[in-house]
């Protein structure tokens, strides 16, 4: 080894010489040294191999080393790994340092050679690079290892981890001015998702000792706070957890065919491919330490960094969103045993270039995703095979208006996967994963819609002041608001269908968690919109000089945004209780149904008030005149229409809608207590749904139909008829009560029709004249 110290020295130094064939010639002749070096196995515990083999290292570090010369180590690198794998130990390191070199070079030709290698050592020589274990599975005692064995396999983790890292360098993490084909960075996180079935499937052994969470870049590096085999095990996992985290936040472009953010949500669908098919493996203090340091940080982050116009736009009503284009998320994968899956799989293995060897379980899941977003397709993977049929130039792509927006693209299948990943373990996983992983989850919700957690919240003076700091730290945009409502609405109804699968116990615990939260985080929007209502009118009346006691008066127009999104936040969360009401009421309890009903009524109340309130409807005509220019004709044709069209952007509009959904989800909740014989259910109440539910329903009713008769004589030939016939439940963008309520009254009339003779004859004397 001192003899090699110097000649490799030499060789280095020859290597990186400016005259190529002089160059040239010095690696052809390293490579034949490495060659006869490579022909005996190496001895456990030493490390001739790194040692001879870094002279290659060196040239292809050297910045003023020549492409040519670097595509030759590398060719060098591939020849030796194809004739002598079989013998390579210590000799992985110095290789995968290479290949992840070559990912960062500023040659594309090198890039692809790099990954080619990595491909091919994938398809042909795993094998060889995790050998099948002597020592069988980790479910033994460690102990009984030799101090030999022990260090061989830390030796392969070492390696094994290395490999992970020089796939991960393949995807784009950060803007470059020589960055990676998109194609590159797609195939790297295929990679991943094969790296993930090998320790699934025990290929690789966890590392026995040496488990440290303080250098990310030193061996057996992994998550802290774990009992120390949750620990080892995790220092397999975190390097591949972290490298796709970073993918799924990467602040690099990736548009291929106006179609964007293909990294990002790359990224994120090889993460949820690997988590649902493997996560089965982790404990619930596993899944926390992947929740608080992976995953999570990695969605705030993303959220954050978004600085596209998609933050900016505004809807003129909560009920009609000008966020169509914003994306969906994924449904739930098929079974490992799908059918079309297994067809997919089969197409693969028969293309030119594929790997004869059979995909494992997420790296099938992977590819078929792949396959997936490159046609266009709607996320049913057990067609995945029909798509790849697919000549290229008749893929059904949708082009995106905004395809470089975080918000737009990933965003929704990031927080799905959350969604997902509740439905297919956490659920599994017992009491705990409701005490420890759903607050988590929680927690992003919150953020997302409200824009502060509510531990933010209680860790604050709790004044007004206190509030808006902690709000303004990072204020979610209308996209993310309606994004994280919707997302948390599919939620519980995955959790609510997963409900009769669980013990009693079990089941209620998750329905009171989930009202809880979900009245919580309305309550906050709720009490946030009133602050920011306040805000608004004090500063313009502070800039009129009726407070002279207040020194200085905000921009109350910049708060007008802020507003709307608050409360197109509290209609969204309002909007979620109707998709389960059932469920709801037919299992919750009289503490949980009054602490939901109680938080709709304060909702209600407060935007009646607002609707009125002549200045904070001044204040929004002034926001839309600041945001279209003062003379633009257009907008004074608006704001004069006849037909109600005036009333686009208005106070009106948005506190009417949010009223109308508070009431209508008051009414609903109401209606299946009183009515649930009629509604098929057999629960037996440990208290009187029906006697509770009566007084409060008809006075909602009597308000409802009283207003809205008075509001038709009024309004109504204001009405343009067009808007009667395409009328919705969410009342559009006619701001009158008649219009906004017109859903509200239709399930108010379908509840008197499932009204039984009993209770309709009681009723009638108060219901009859308004009906």
């Amino acid at each position: 080894s001192q003899i090699w110290e110097n000649m490799g020295n030499h060789f280095a130094k020859v290597g990186c010489n400016e005259n190529a064939m002089v160059s040239m010639f010095a690696i052809d002749a390293l490579r034949q040294l490495s060659f006869k070096f490579l022909e005996k196995p190496e001895l456990t515990d030493f490390n001739f191999q790194r040692l001879f083999l870094k002279p290659f290292l060196f040239i292809m570090q050297n910045p003023g080393s020549r492409e040519d010369i670097r595509e030759l180590v590398l060719r060098c690198v591939d020849n030796i790994i194809r004739t002598l794998a079989h013998n390579l130990r210590s000799g992985w390191k110095i290789f995968f340092s290479i290949l992840k070199l070559s990912s960062s070079d500023t040659g594309v030709k090198i890039k692809t050679l790099g990954l080619a290698i990595l491909q091919r050592l994938l398809d042909e020589h795993l094998n060889d690079l995790c050998p099948p274990s002597a020592d069988g599975d980790d479910d033994g005692d460690d102990v009984k290892l030799t101090a030999s064995e022990i260090s061989l396999r830390n030796a392969h983790v070492d390696d094994f981890v290395g490999l992970c890292r020089a796939s991960l360098s393949f995807i784009q993490t950060e803007e470059s001015e020589n960055p990676l084909p998109i194609g590159l960075s797609m195939r790297a996180l295929c990679h991943t998702a094969c790296y993930a079935d090998l320790i699934a499937d025990k290929k690789i052994l966890p590392p026995v000792s040496g488990a440290q969470h303080s250098d990310p870049h030193a061996a057996c590096y992994t998550f802290e706070g774990l009992p120390e085999k949750e620990m080892l095990e995790m220092a397999l996992w975190r390097p591949l957890l972290d490298g796709l985290a970073s993918g799924i936040c990467s602040s690099a472009s990736s548009i291929s065919g106006g179609v964007g953010c293909l990294v990002q949500r790359g990224s994120t669908m090889a993460l949820r491919a690997i988590l649902l098919r493997h996560g089965h493996l982790f404990s619930v203090a596993q899944w926390s330490a992947v929740l608080e340091k992976v995953i999570l940080p990695s969605l705030q982050i993303g959220a954050e960094s978004d600085t596209t116009p998609v933050r900016a736009i505004s809807s003129e009503s909560p009920s009609v969103s000008s966020l169509d284009f914003v994306g969906e998320p994924l449904p739930l994968p098929p079974p490992c045993n799908d059918e079309g899956l297994q067809k997919f799989q089969a197409m693969s293995q028969s293309d030119d270039g594929s790997p004869s060897r059979p995909l494992g379980t997420s790296e099938l899941l992977v590819e078929a995703s792949f396959a997936d977003l490159r046609h266009g397709g709607d996320g049913n993977l057990s067609i995945a095979h029909s798509l790849k049929k697919k000549d290229a130039e008749k893929r059904n792509l949708h082009l995106q208006p905004f395809p470089d927006s975080w918000v737009a693209t990933t965003a929704p299948i990031a927080l799905g996967m959350l969604s997902d990943l509740t439905h297919a373990n956490f659920l599994k996983l017992g009491p705990q994963s409701r005490e420890i992983l759903w607050p988590l989850i929680a927690k992003q919700l919150v953020q997302w819609s409200v824009g502060f957690s509510e531990d933010e919240k209680k860790n604050g003076s709790g004044d007004a002041d206190s509030c808006r700091a902690v709000s303004r730290n990072w204020t979610p945009c209308e996209a993310l608001v309606r994004v994280s409502c919707k997302e948390r609405s599919r939620m519980y109804q995955q959790v609510l269908a997963t409900v009769p699968e669980l013990e009693t116990s079990e089941a209620q615990g998750w329905l009171r968690t989930l009202s809880t939260n979900l009245s919580e985080t309305l309550m906050t929007t709720v009490e946030l919109e009133d602050l920011l209502r306040v805000e608004v009118l004090e500063s313009k009346l502070a800039g009129l000089g009726r407070f002279p006691e207040k020194i200085e008066s905000h921009d109350y127009l910049s708060v007008i945004p802020s507003l709307k999104t608050r409360c197109i936040a509290s209609h969204c969360l309002q909007q979620t209780i109707p998709s389960f009401v059932d469920q709801f009421s037919n299992l919750a309890s009289e503490e949980e149904i009054v602490c939901v009903l109680e938080t709709l009524d304060k909702s209600r109340l407060a935007c009646s008030r607002a609707r009125k309130d002549e200045d904070l409807a001044l204040a929004f005509q002034e926001a839309f005149f600041d945001q279209w220019g003062d003379g633009v004709e257009e907008v004074e044709a608006a704001l004069k229409g006849s037909d109600g069209t005036g009333h686009r952007g208005s106070s009106e509009i948005f506190f009417l809608t949010q009223e109308a959904s508070a009431t209508r989800a008051i009414v609903l909740v109401l209606s299946y207590l009183y009515c649930k014989r009629r509604h098929g259910s057999d629960t037996s109440y440990d208290w009187d749904a029906e006697k509770f539910a009566e007084p409060l329903l008809l006075e909602r009713m009597e308000e409802v139909l009283s207003e809205f008769l008075s509001s038709e004589e009024k309004d109504g030939l204001l009405i343009d008829p067009n808007v009667w016939r395409i009328s919705r439940e969410r009342g559009g963008q006619v701001a009158y009560y008649c219009t906004s309520f017109a859903g509200v009254v239709v399930d108010i009339l379908k509840m008197v029709l499932d009204l039984d003779a009993c209770k309709f004859e009681r009723q009638k004397a108060s219901l009859y004249p308004a009906l």
